[in-house]
């Protein structure tokens, strides 16, 4: 059975507007050389389970159509399934508007639909107790950094780095920004349940912090973490708890665990 959400339809009042939607994942365009319109599959992680779903976006009524091909991915929440697919409908829009290959036609029906609805144009916040996979989403905790301390200016990629399973001898790597294909990469023990997420969090922050105040030539050497860019890095929320975490604890992830990452963090 496919459950639907279309512009026909009116926002539920009163009630909480924000969900742990799970993990999410956009396919291929399905549309080919067509910019009238979009035909995207997606799949949402949630709770160790994958849901299939499909985004549909036309000119014709109903403008935006988000469907979902499980059923039983509501049985995951407490609040109606029409509320969840409005939430849904925000973020599964909400990526596809920051792809660069969307046509500028897209992106007016996306805007269009957005103001019909009077939807918040960002991801949805989360309200819900996270799973550990989803609390550690460096997608969505790249987008909320983002839009906190940034103003959506960040145009980065973010991933983690590869596995190495080595022991490091004298120091940890924590993350890396590549200036020139706009890549953060973030070391894989981060994923570990001993780590903070707020450390986690600051890794990435700091990686960011690389783009918004860039490395320059000084006295003939390269100054990366230079008086503007500490100024920034020390706006985070958690910065002197980051730190100290680091400070104390670095030396518990020089063993190997599931995943690691070549990159320094610069």
């Amino acid at each position: 059975m496919a459950y639907l959400m279309n512009q026909t339809q009116k926002p539920i009042q009163n009630l909480l507007k924000n969900f742990s939607l799970g993990t999410l994942s956009l396919g291929a365009n399905r549309n080919g050389q067509d910019s009238s319109g979009l035909t995207r599959m997606f799949i949402l992680k949630k709770n160790g389970m994958e849901y299939v779903g499909q985004l549909r976006i036309s000119p014709e009524d109903p403008i935006v159509k988000v469907e979902i091909f499980n059923g039983n991915y509501f049985g995951e929440f407490k609040q109606p399934e029409v509320a969840v697919l409005e939430n849904l409908t925000q973020k599964v829009l909400s990526k596809v508007k920051k792809e660069k290959e969307i046509s500028d036609i897209v992106k007016a029906l996306i805007k269009d639909f957005m103001e019909c609805k009077k939807l918040e144009d960002t991801e949805a916040e989360v309200i819900e107790p996270k799973s550990q996979e989803e609390e550690r989403d460096i997608e969505a905790m790249f987008d909320r950094l983002n839009r906190e301390y940034f103003n959506g200016k960040i145009n980065a990629t973010v991933r983690w780095g590869r596995d190495v399973k080595t022991q490091n001898k004298s120091g940890f790597r924590y993350g890396s920004y590549d200036e020139n294909k706009k890549l953060i990469r973030l070391h894989p023990r981060l994923k570990q349940s001993l780590v903070p997420i707020y450390v986690l969090e600051f890794t990435l922050y700091h990686e960011m912090c690389h783009q918004f105040a860039p490395s320059y030539k000084r006295n003939g050497s390269w100054q990366s973490h230079h008086p503007e860019f500490k100024k920034k890095e020390k706006e985070y929320k958690n910065f002197k708890d980051a730190r100290n975490w680091e400070k104390n604890n670095w030396h518990k992830l020089l063993l190997p665990a599931n995943e690691e990452l070549e990159a320094v963090k610069n």
